[in-house]
């Protein structure tokens, strides 16, 4: 007889009553050793994940579900948290092995899309077409006629004599450092836990990062969001920065200190900003980077393809059938954990 489990899908995004989980209850069926109820309860703070979490055997977790040490101590059933994505930032994962949860994510989720949005990013500021929109709207076409010289707010430099800095050079940094050698760029890449002959192999430079940053004529962040990253592009760092150095950021928004990043925009109009992250988010419409010209917005949308919102959400459900199935998932997060819980090796 199949085992009856409860699986509540706490995120926003795939539990609420318009989403209604239909790919959900389709995987169900993949899994017939165990009864599966479904439940969709969108939680914003920690007594409402503690509420739905309390006679729950799985959580579907995803950004916004802050999963701390005072959840995870009481959400007694709850025998594995399985995150929608890949940073684990919003979760205590000290916390879930001493009480004994299993937490899993997917890291290989939307690698290709962050990739491709960062180098899209790249491209739009090097060609200056938001700017160059923006003012042809305004009329500037009319104004200057065919001379693009005139239009131009500022420089457009060849890609193939410019300087690319990857912060982070992980399973993204490397998919962008992979588009960005057929453009020409020259390639730097900070990362303290990376090997060089791992960088070497994909034809960039290794440096630390404060040598990294007055070097590089375009800078794309790709670090998780750890007490070490949170605010790592501070005032410092930016003035380390060519002054007309533009910054990419499609990892986590607490990574740059946007304070600073305000003061560093005005004090430095050519240099530019291309945010995907930001905190919080979203922001509140009067904050002064929607009002800086020298900066693109786009809203945490680097993750998106239909494909790979698809992807997540079977690998994320079937990490955590995985576990209530006794078997280990791909992915552990918090390792120590096993010391607390036996799960049989994954075969395949």
């Amino acid at each position: 007889m199949a085992r009856k489990v409860k699986v509540v899908v706490t995120s926003d995004r795939y539990g609420s009553e318009t989403t209604g989980l239909e790919l959900e209850r389709e995987l169900v069926h993949e899994f017939p050793e165990l009864d599966i109820e479904l439940v969709g309860a969108p939680s914003e703070s920690e007594e409402q994940l503690i509420e739905v979490g309390r006679d729950a055997d799985a959580l579907l977790v995803s950004t916004r579900e802050a999963v701390t040490r005072h959840v995870l101590e009481n959400i007694p059933n709850v025998k594995v948290i399985s995150r929608y994505g890949v940073g684990l930032d919003n979760v205590d994962l000290d916390a879930a092995a001493e009480v004994g949860i299993v937490v899993t994510h997917y890291p290989g989720y939307c690698t290709s899309e962050v990739a491709d949005h960062a180098m899209a990013l790249l491209l739009v500021l090097n060609r200056r077409i938001v700017e160059l929109d923006r003012d042809l709207h305004d009329g500037a076409w009319v104004r200057y006629g065919s001379a693009t010289g005139g239009i131009l707010r500022g420089p457009i430099p060849p890609l193939r004599q410019s300087t690319l800095g990857i912060v982070g050079f992980g399973r993204i940094g490397q998919a962008v450092a992979d588009r960005a050698r057929g453009f020409g760029l020259r390639l730097l890449a900070a990362d303290p836990y990376v090997a060089p002959d791992v960088v070497e192999a994909n034809g960039a430079t290794l440096l630390p990062l404060d040598e990294l940053l007055p070097q590089a004529d375009y800078i794309t962040l790709h670090t998780p969001l750890t007490p070490e990253t949170r605010g790592l592009i501070n005032a410092e760092r930016l003035a380390r920065m060519k002054p007309d150095a533009a910054i990419i950021n499609t990892a986590r928004g607490p990574i740059i200190d946007l304070d600073a990043l305000v003061k560093h925009l005005e004090a430095n109009p050519q240099a530019r900003a291309a945010l995907d992250v930001v905190y919080p988010e979203p922001f509140p419409t009067d904050h002064p980077l929607y009002r800086l010209p020298n900066v693109i917005h786009t809203p945490h949308a680097a993750y998106y393809s239909e494909q790979s919102v698809i992807t997540v959400r079977r690998e994320t459900f079937a990490e955590a059938m995985a576990v209530l199935m006794g078997k280990q998932p791909r992915t552990i997060a918090n390792p120590a954990v096993l010391e607390r819980v036996s799960l049989e090796p994954r075969t395949a």
